[in-house]
């Protein structure tokens, strides 16, 4: 009888759920942030079409590029953290510390960031 060599499988880190739901969340957002940066720059340009002055215009193409490209870091983002990047990790405790600290003038606000700051910074150990 012939021996077969026993392989051993690399143990990959598994991801938890809250990771994949705030990686699906983010993703989601980028999709609507890139929808609203394609019909802010579409309205923008119909807005000078229809007699507005062209800085009306420009203005709001170069919004809407912004949002648009918001959108696109977004998704790129969430799909880090569905890979356990480090680089989507540091990209989202970045956001979540300005979020909280703009957030000082209603502390309200800070509360949702605060708690993904916290969890994020639990789950650091499964990115690589």
């Amino acid at each position: 009888m012939a021996a077969y060599p026993a392989y051993t499988t690399a143990q990959t880190p598994s991801r938890p759920i809250g990771v994949t739901i705030l990686a699906v969340l983010t993703i989601l957002g980028g999709v609507l942030l890139l929808l609203l940066g394609i019909v802010v720059i579409a309205f923008s340009s119909l807005l000078v079409g229809v007699g507005l002055p062209l800085g009306f215009g420009l203005t709001g193409s170069i919004l809407g590029a912004l949002v648009l490209i918001f959108g696109i870091v977004w998704i790129a983002v969430g799909s880090g953290l569905l890979n356990l990047r480090s680089w989507a990790w540091w990209l989202a405790i970045i956001v979540m510390v300005l979020s909280v600290v703009g957030s000082i003038t209603v502390p309200v606000a800070a509360i949702l960031p605060g708690l993904i700051l916290v969890y994020l910074i639990l789950v650091r150990h499964h990115f690589r």
